[in-house]
């Protein structure tokens, strides 16, 4: 019988002692593995209450599986269902008297996770299935390639998300190690917001040497005025039927109750070092007959300027002009849509009670905000991002680049919150009635981030395939042929910078 030995691939031409002449040798080379971990963005991750299987309802009639993408689960609690912002509330952040809490959700997937495909959007499994399936040629002689997925509470401080991630990095290489002998690091594939959390993991939370490589996908690197939009106006048009805007949130009420109480949410903002698409600062307007009467932020401060400010959307009787900043980011009366009415004493004074925890909650969940933003992009510094970096930028579809807010005269609107849109109504000194309307996306981007976001981590001289910008859409970024070509590209280019590394040729 021969002798077995077992040989590291990287190694095969290293000295091997214990090779008597006298005897048969049996030589294994042992590959080595590198999972491809996939990231999704906001809302893109399956979310339970804690201690459930996501199955059945709580005592208050609603599901214990809090969040899904599954058709029928949104149809009946999001469509069918009264979707108005306090259900969505009670979903996502709990009855009116709790405020966000990190462990509120969990990830709705199997204990042990697996490949953590059950929880995360079954419209991403396409392309995961064409990771696992693929055929990577010469590279199958020294390398191995499972494919996981690791969802995320996408309500949570992407901080903490980052936190998870970086565990699961250490689980799934010990994981791979078992099957393989041989794993040391992965490589990363993020989407939309999970472009954030790969790089929170990697240059915040440690795992920087326990990876390879990311490669992002349409990520809102320095924010995107677009969810400023939606909080606003509620989501975009998508399709003809509305039906997508309708499970999302189709108007500024909806929105809000749900992203103005979770950290999560305001971490998709603009942050400091955000820029239009014109390389300016300024990335909210107020204009009146074309020219520009308000530009924010002034002071390169959009959580000073903007997000801290009350969004009072009417203004006060007889003020005129009238001092009413409907271009904040939140109105407070949106944050908590199902208050319990007052007992005893002044009404006006216990709601005005309430408003004010709402407000202080959600100044809470934007000093987390804040915190990320001003450590994934620091002033005066280039954003962070993992030594091997490859980006993938969406354009050709309408984007929010800059908010412009179309000063025009008002006779009989009153409703600041029609589907889809915006208004903020006004005086001016001579008591005349005047609305600030929202306008529709216009610029370049991928229908949610715009270029100049999701192009900021662009460098030059990227090994093949190099940073791209394609002609795709923002959500289903990774369903789209071309996209899916340039990232077994990117993960190619990845694996052969481990050979390099490992064989130190490069």
């Amino acid at each position: 019988m021969a002798k077995k030995h077992t040989v590291d691939w990287n190694k095969v031409d290293e000295f091997l002692a214990g090779m008597e002449t006298t005897e048969k040798h049996e030589i294994e080379v042992r590959r080595e593995a590198i999972p491809i971990v996939f990231v999704p963005g906001i809302m893109g991750t399956h979310l339970r209450r804690p201690g459930t299987n996501g199955e059945g309802e709580d005592a208050d009639g609603l599901p214990n599986l809090r969040w899904s993408t599954g058709t029928g689960w949104m149809l009946s609690n999001l469509i069918f269902a009264r979707s108005n912002g306090a259900r969505r509330r009670r979903l996502l952040v709990g009855t009116p008297a709790q405020s966000f809490n990190p462990d509120y959700l969990e990830v709705d997937e199997d204990s042990p996770p697996g490949d953590g495909f059950r929880g995360i959007m079954e419209d991403y499994h396409k392309f995961l299935t064409l990771l696992r399936e693929h055929d990577w040629g010469p590279l199958n002689k020294y390398f191995v390639l499972p494919v996981f997925a690791v969802g995320y509470n996408w309500s949570d401080d992407v901080k903490n998300a980052g936190t998870y991630l970086a565990r699961r990095i250490d689980a799934i290489i010990e994981e791979s190690r078992k099957v393989t002998g041989l794993c040391e690091k992965v490589i990363l594939i993020s989407h939309s917001m999970g472009g954030l959390v790969t790089r929170t993991a990697s240059e915040i939370s440690g795992a920087q040497g326990k990876i390879v490589g990311i490669i992002h996908g349409v990520q809102p690197v320095t924010g995107a005025p677009g969810a400023y939009w939606r909080m606003k106006a509620g989501f975009e048009g998508f399709n003809s039927l509305g039906m997508v805007q309708r499970a999302l949130g189709n108007d500024g009420p909806k929105v809000t109750a749900v992203l103005g109480n979770i950290p999560g949410g305001l971490q998709l903002m603009p942050n400091k070092v955000h820029q239009t698409t014109n390389q300016e600062a300024e990335w909210l307007t107020v204009t009146v007959g074309g020219e520009a009467v308000k530009k924010l932020p002034e002071k390169g401060d959009p959580y000073e300027e903007i997000y801290r400010i009350k969004a009072i959307v009417h203004p006060k009787q007889r003020e005129n002009p009238s001092q009413n900043t409907y271009w904040g980011l939140v109105d407070p009366e949106l944050l908590n849509p199902e208050m319990p009415t007052p007992e005893g004493g002044d009404p006006a004074d216990a709601m005005n009670a309430d408003l004010d925890k709402a407000w202080d909650r959600y100044l809470q969940n934007l000093q987390l905000a804040e915190a990320l933003h001003d450590q994934l992009c620091p002033k005066d510094q280039a954003p962070k991002q993992h030594p091997q970096t490859l980006t993938m930028t969406g354009i050709g579809h309408k984007s929010v680049s800059v908010i412009e807010m179309r000063v025009e005269s008002n006779l009989i609107r009153s409703d600041p919150y029609p589907n889809q849109g915006f208004r903020g109504f006004f005086t001016d000194g001579a008591g005349k009635d005047w609305q600030a309307v929202l306008q529709d996306p216009a610029e370049i981007g991928d229908g949610t981030v715009p270029w100049s976001s999701g192009a900021a981590l662009e460098t030059p001289k990227r090994p093949p395939p190099g940073d791209v910008r394609l002609a795709a859409a923002h959500q289903p970024a990774f369903e789209d042929k071309k996209v899916q070509a340039w990232a077994i590209e990117a993960v190619t280019a990845m694996v052969k910078h481990r050979y390099h590394e490992q064989r130190k040729t490069k």
